[in-house]
């Protein structure tokens, strides 16, 4: 699994649209829905489903989410992290 498409997973989740999804990304809307099927395609699951013009977590997606989520909060810590151990030595 690639660490934006996680991130992508992430944000479209949360949005529950992937337009606006895109947008906030800073990236064109067909990156992220291929991005999106990738991620389904390597899971082997869907992760979200068509609700009129936005899209909603399916089960196997709110799981993910759940757990992802505290884990994605951890690795965007890190660097900090890092830098400060560096500055106790």
């Amino acid at each position: 699994m690639e660490l934006t498409h996680l991130k992508y997973f992430l944000e479209v989740a949360k949005n529950e649209h992937i337009t606006k999804s895109a947008k906030n990304l800073c990236i064109v809307q067909p990156a992220l829905t291929k991005a999106i099927h990738n991620l389904e395609n390597e899971v082997g699951v869907p992760l979200f489903k068509s609700s009129g013009r936005n899209i909603k977590l399916t089960p196997y997606g709110q799981f993910f989410y759940e757990h992802l989520q505290p884990l994605y909060d951890e690795i965007e810590k890190l660097p900090q992290r890092l830098r400060d151990m560096r500055s106790e030595e």
